[in-house]
């Protein structure tokens, strides 16, 4: 598979618990390139369309480019999208507790990105349940054309 990764905690946590094993891995190298992800893997699946194409995404980046699931639907893009929405710029929160100073203008309100997905006529699911990620990733990635899960976190947690 080829993996487009975006920035912030959920790129740091794939770095730190994802071992990769014959994938190739798309990333900006932590220059703040917000938005990276979903645009690097439309880049991959036109670069090599017979590959598995997978996008890894927060809620914030994936918020820069959302209007490109519609180019991905067009073009029938086989891109199986894994989004952590924690309706938060979680990294930047981050800093600003570790600076110390008080957590400013991070959160976001988001839409509920699997229904938006499913109107722009790609594959959408929503995952509360960690016990449900399992199914919905195997649904996600059998489905032929753009795929989006997106996983609610605890933006601690990511």
């Amino acid at each position: 598979a080829v993996i487009a990764v975006d920035v912030g905690n959920n790129t740091y946590s794939f770095g730190r618990y994802f071992e990769c094993a014959r994938q190739s891995v798309l990333m900006s190298g932590y220059l703040g390139s917000i938005g990276f992800g979903y645009p690097a893997a439309m880049g991959a699946w036109a670069a090599a369309p017979d590959r598995p194409i997978v996008a890894l995404t927060g809620d914030g980046g994936f918020g820069q480019y959302l209007g490109e699931l519609c180019t991905a639907v067009k073009y029938g893009m086989n891109i199986t999208h894994l989004l952590l929405s924690n309706n938060e710029l979680g990294k930047i929160s981050k800093e600003q507790r570790a600076g110390q100073w008080p957590v400013w203008q991070t959160d976001l309100r988001n839409p509920d990105f699997a229904a938006y997905a499913r109107n722009c006529g790609g594959f959408g699911v929503r995952v509360e349940d960690p016990g449900d990620l399992p199914t919905a990733l195997a649904a996600a990635l059998a489905h032929d054309g753009p795929a989006l899960v997106e996983i609610m976190v605890d933006s601690e947690l990511v």
